[in-house]
């Protein structure tokens, strides 16, 4: 395995003249709201080596054509990543041929084919909530976003979903860990998340080997025996799985929520116009994705903007501020209802061999909960302030009180 390259070129620095940093990872005015930041960087560095030791590509032409690159390894430097290296048995640590092989054990299950039949719960779920909410008053995080997609997901694994407030718990601690400088505590944090994570999936499998059925979790293990996969590979894809089937779908869900609280007249023209529902959704994935990046590790040379990226670099990819790249995007901090096509290819479900393969399913999910608020609900108001806990790499809502008003 390659060393990770630490040496700063001189020609692309990470402050400008005044010496003010392009991205300063822990600041809490940028960990809020990165995008003034990445405004500027967009402009002024585009490609700027860090002091912490990684090149960081920003614009939306060079994170398409580096990001996929045949050069860029996901594989390289799981030894640093402490508890997050379960993730290196799995889709998310693997490249070429191991990627396909692994990938081909899920793709099935989150095809455009099939997620009907898993929105299905998130609709009976999402129905029952607001039935049992007679004040018009609840978390839309937690009740709209967190409870509907970790139930769909074990239906998806088959495996039971009443534990949603445990899970989630413990996925939120394994996150800031992902920071570009963690804070302290964050690693072991990081460490009992997963250690609880996989106590849980350890027991699912093992109710499964006793008790075999026909989710996801059965095909599997069913791929073990067939000598497909290894066991491991197939607890850590669970254990991904169950842990995270929530994270990112959730967060989409809820920042919606939070923009049409925000603009009323966002959601008034989901409302009236169902030919737009779908563009719009796309519009908050662009707007306000979940994650704000994604690493590479470089294993050949690489010329980026004439900078010779040598091999064995660590090159952080901000899909968040490509979303927001003036070149690709008219008025890329103002959310748009009517995008046009060519503006509508964000880059928040990655790209290449590991663009997401959940995006289907998470497109539906949020489609099922804003239908059904569109369907009961004339607006959404908020009680209180959003309550987030961000990092420079990830964005989570920890609470987001809301009034639905029919």
């Amino acid at each position: 395995m390659n060393a990770i390259h630490t040496v700063a070129p001189e020609s692309i620095s990470a402050t400008d003249s005044s010496g003010r940093q392009y991205f300063p990872w822990d600041d809490p005015d940028f960990t809020l709201d990165p995008y003034p930041w990445y405004a500027r960087a967009l402009v002024e560095a585009p490609l700027i080596y860090d002091d912490l030791g990684f090149y960081v590509v920003s614009r939306y032409s060079d994170v398409m054509a580096y990001g996929k690159h045949p050069a860029m390894s996901v594989e390289p430097g799981w030894e640093q990543a402490g508890p997050w290296s379960v993730a290196r048995e799995t889709v998310i640590g693997r490249d070429l041929p191991d990627h396909t092989r692994l990938r081909r054990q899920t793709n099935k299950w989150f095809g455009p084919k099939i997620v009907d039949r898993w929105t299905e719960t998130t609709r009976a779920v999402v129905s029952g909530i607001l039935d049992s909410c007679p004040d018009g008053v609840l978390d839309g995080w937690h009740d709209l976003s967190v409870i509907p997609t970790h139930r769909t997901m074990c239906r998806v694994l088959g495996v039971p979903d009443d534990d949603h407030v445990e899970v989630q718990e413990y996925m939120s601690e394994t996150m800031p860990m992902m920071a570009a400088r963690p804070a302290v505590g964050a690693v072991d944090r990081a460490a009992v998340g997963f250690d609880q994570l996989g106590l849980r999936v350890s027991a699912l499998i093992a109710d499964k080997q006793a008790n075999p059925g026909d989710g996801l979790l059965d095909s599997l293990l069913t791929a073990v025996d067939r000598g497909e996969i290894t066991f491991d590979e197939a607890g850590a894809t669970a254990l991904m799985l169950y842990g995270l089937g929530h994270m990112d779908v959730g967060y989409l869900i809820a920042a919606g929520l939070n923009i049409f609280a925000t603009r009323p007249d966002v959601y008034d023209r989901y409302r009236e116009s169902v030919d737009l529902r779908d563009s719009i959704i796309n519009e908050i994935v662009r707007f306000d994705p979940p994650e704000l990046c994604f690493y590479r590790v470089t294993t050949s040379p690489v010329t980026i903007r004439s900078v010779d990226i040598p091999v064995g670099s660590k090159v952080r990819f901000m899909i968040a501020a490509a979303n927001r790249d003036p070149e690709v995007f008219d008025n890329p901090d103002t959310f748009e209802v009517n995008r046009p096509p060519r503006e509508s290819r964000n880059l928040s479900f990655g790209m290449g061999p590991h663009t997401c393969a959940g995006q289907y399913i998470s497109r539906a999910q949020a489609r099922t909960v804003f239908d059904q608020l569109a369907h009961r609900f004339r607006r959404i108001e908020h009680v209180d302030e959003p309550n987030m806990d961000n990092t420079d790499f990830s964005r989570h809502f920890t609470s987001l009180k809301l009034r639905l008003i029919e």
